[in-house]
């Protein structure tokens, strides 16, 4: 009977390592963003930012895979980043042109761009390097923030005809202002 118990014991043990092992390597990545017909292919974007930010008006929020907070950063850049004319805390926004009838930005976002590889410096992307998806069709966004942290919680689908990009996002997003 002793043998038997440890036995069964040794057993679940080996289910229950064999299960923690699975569910590692399954996991996605907190903060990262997959382009349709990459062979699913996932940029972690670790990093956050509110740039040109203001209360009241908005601004840009860009999520990469590196720190552009850093005085000395230049290089390459994977990321994406939206304009958000006006937070509203778990507000999903839908894509529409600035410009266009029944733009409300309480509801709507007017830009979202995409970038693997491009070139980054001073501050700026360098136009034409890298591949850039620039020509947004359509899309939503969902951007959550907790008080308490700070941290963001931001969904999103953004459809560019040929290419399609889902990511999500999770931590905080410092404010830059250059």
């Amino acid at each position: 009977m002793r043998r038997l118990l440890f036995s069964v014991a040794a057993a679940v043990a080996l289910l229950t390592a064999c299960n923690k092992d699975d569910d590692n390597n399954n996991q996605t990545p907190e903060s990262a963003f997959t382009i349709e017909g990459q062979d699913k292919q996932t940029t972690e974007t670790p990093f956050g930012f509110r740039v040109q930010w203001s209360v009241e008006e908005g601004g840009r929020m860009l999520m990469s895979n590196v720190n552009i907070n850093e005085a000395s950063f230049s290089g390459k850049i994977d990321g994406v980043s939206f304009q958000v004319d006006t937070f509203v805390n778990g507000q999903t926004y839908t894509f529409k042109e600035a410009g266009a009838a029944g733009f409300d930005k309480r509801v709507n976002f007017s830009a979202a761009d995409v970038v693997l590889g491009a070139s980054f410096a001073n501050n700026v992307i360098t136009p034409g390097t890298g591949k850039q998806l620039t020509d947004l069709q359509d899309g939503r966004i969902t951007i959550q923030k907790d008080p308490p942290t700070e941290a963001y919680r931001i969904t999103y689908i953004l459809d560019y005809g040929d290419a399609k990009v889902s990511g999500e996002f999770n931590g905080l997003m410092p404010v830059v202002n250059k």
